[in-house]
């Protein structure tokens, strides 16, 4: 910006008549002079306006009008970044992301003070993931809140975290965070490729983000995680993952993740070895029984009645007299009509859902066998079904393991057991081609690392402490063979010195 031979006798009057061609719709641009040397702007709402009015317009006011320059308002204002800027485009840019522009007539360039205060929530419990042992406290949409809240945790100059910037209209600001001591540098290059070859005009959410980072955009399973928890986030960089936090929203995600995470908590870590491993086995039992549940009441009753004990099938025949549906029908009409009892819940006001849910399934339910439209069995699988996904602690997992149910169930109408095993086939093949920033998606399985594998299953005492997964180029390996192989390498040097 150039003031020299403007036809204005104020700096305030220009600005405001170059600022409104820039910003035409923006209703709340204010442009307030200070004398006729010296003019402020900025957008009301996104600015601290304690700071505006006690550190900015006070001490812009005391200053002499015939020798203020942006030299001497620089040394004046100590309070918050400042920097310069003179083209009025770049200018017009800052003032929405929070910026207080400072002008002074006949000089070339402004100065940007970054006192922005967007509105946000205060810090709370996380509200999408119950905390039962551990931190209660939760990440909240202000990025530079969430770091301070990981640097609380993490004090390490190890603890990197990297600014980038995505979108060409709403420029959403996102960290790149690891911890450089443990991380594979292949996932940080992987990330900063993937970061480079986005092209939006911005991006609402972490979850998009996700999607725009993974190589495989059909899949129906997650492929990072999303937390709000600091306790699981500064466990995932301690293992040597990637965490990405964005400007407006809570959740982060965590990356590489593998399929086996997801069916864990870092609650389990909290426990006694005995406690968290029993409630580990317990999600891997609720996994299998809300795939395989429903799937296998349509085989048995469809194909393969031998599969049933007399005592139980005499039962079955019964309860399944009045009903006019064969068992593959009558399956995916309550599969169904649980789904949109389960979908009413979430979208009802919470004094509403917890009613709809429990009065609303009962009701369905006595009815639905009164009027001979299904059996007593059914509905104690389907719920059995229904409690089994609800042990997952991750609703993008939890509702991926209820969407592979409906083939499972249309094939055992078809094939029987038969058709179970393919669809299996099928989901475990497509399982195998998935990553996760490059690392196989079914890893430790496959790959196979029967130690890692021990870790994350059986959660031995061991592993509360004193083992770690860290990825290396040549593949994931742990800290104690990685001491081992430096100790072997320490004693051969050690004995080739002796020996010379």
């Amino acid at each position: 910006m150039t003031t020299a031979n403007m036809a204005f006798s104020d700096i305030a009057s220009y600005l405001k008549l170059e600022l409104n061609q820039l910003l035409p719709n923006c209703s709340d641009l204010v442009v307030h002079g200070i004398n006729s040397s010296v003019a402020v702007c900025y957008v009301s709402g996104l600015v601290d306006t304690k700071v505006l009015s006690s550190s900015i317009l006070s001490v812009l006011t005391m200053l002499d009008e015939d020798e203020v320059n942006t030299e001497l308002i620089r040394q004046t204002i100590t309070i918050c970044e400042i920097e310069r800027e003179g083209n009025l485009d770049q200018v017009a840019l800052k003032l929405l992301q929070g910026h207080v522009y400072i002008a002074v007539l006949d000089e070339y360039e402004g100065l940007l003070c970054n006192i922005a205060n967007f509105p946000t929530r205060a810090i709370s419990a996380s509200e999408n993931e119950t905390v039962i042992f551990g931190p209660v406290l939760g990440f909240n949409e202000s990025l530079s809140s969430n770091i301070a809240i990981l640097r609380s945790y993490i004090k390490d100059p190890d603890l990197v975290t990297e600014p980038h910037m995505l979108g060409t209209k709403m420029e959403t600001r996102i960290q790149l965070t690891y911890m450089s001591e443990y991380v594979d540098q292949q996932y940080v290059d992987y990330v900063k490729s993937k970061l480079k070859q986005i092209k939006t005009d911005g991006l609402l959410g972490n979850a998009l983000l996700v999607q725009k980072l993974q190589n495989h955009p059909y899949t129906i399973f997650p492929l990072m995680t999303l937390t709000e928890r600091p306790d699981r986030t500064v466990q995932a960089l301690m293992e040597g993952k990637v965490v990405i936090f964005m400007e407006g929203d809570s959740h982060v995600i965590i990356g590489p993740s593998s399929f086996i995470d997801f069916f864990l908590s870092v609650e389990d870590r909290y426990m006694s070895w005995g406690t968290g491993l029993f409630i580990r086995m317990l999600r891997f039992i609720g996994l299998m029984m809300s795939v395989f549940l429903t799937p296998v009441y349509v085989a048995a009753l469809t194909f393969h009645y031998q599969m049933i004990p007399p005592a139980l099938i005499v039962s079955l025949i019964e309860t399944r007299t009045k009903v006019p549906f064969p068992p593959l029908i009558e399956t995916l009409l309550l599969e169904i009509t649980m789904e949109l009892l389960r979908e009413a819940g979430v979208r009802l006001p919470t004094k509403v859902c917890q009613t709809i849910g429990i009065v609303g399934g009962i009701v369905i339910g006595q009815a639905a066998v009164q009027a001979g439209f299904t059996s007593n069995i059914l509905i104690m699988l389907v719920a059995l079904a229904a409690l089994g996904s609800f042990t997952t602690p991750n609703y993008l997992m939890g509702t991926s393991i209820r969407l592979i149910r409906y083939p499972m169930i249309f094939m055992a109408g078809l094939w029987g057991i038969l058709g179970i095993v393919f669809v299996a086939m099928v989901i475990f093949i497509h399982l195998l081609r998935q990553t996760s920033l490059g690392r196989p998606y079914l890893f430790p399985i496959f790959p196979f690392r029967g130690k890692d594998l021990t870790v994350d299953m059986l959660l031995t005492p061991r592993a509360h402490y004193s083992y770690r997964v860290t990825p290396t180029k040549s593949g994931l390996k742990s800290n104690e063979t990685e001491n081992n192989q430096q100790s072997d390498t320490a004693s051969s040097n050690s004995s080739s010195s002796n020996e010379t």
